[in-house]
């Protein structure tokens, strides 16, 4: 009795090793994967931040102007008043 109880207690020793050694390696295959896709979110955060500072630039008045110099919007226009009769009248 004395042995099969021994023997008993090695058995889940050994089962409880082996379920600790596949639980640790599991832990490092999912660390691994973590760090694989922390590494795509910082590349993506930081393709994110160039789109955003070129949305920026495409948006400012300053880009708005070059591209009308480069278009040869440069005149004025001259705003219309309907007080003129001329424009109310539609002449």
């Amino acid at each position: 009795m004395k042995h099969l109880t021994k023997l008993s207690i090695w058995a889940v020793f050994l089962i409880l090793v082996a379920v600790n050694i596949y639980v640790f390696l599991h832990s490092i295959s999912l660390s691994d994967r973590i760090n694989h896709f922390e590494k795509g979110i910082k590349n993506l955060h930081q393709e994110n931040l160039t789109l955003e500072n070129k949305i920026f630039e495409v948006n400012s008045l300053q880009y708005a102007t070059s591209m009308a110099a480069q278009l040869d919007f440069t005149q004025k226009a001259q705003p219309v008043y309907l007080e003129n009769l001329k424009y109310a009248r539609s002449q």
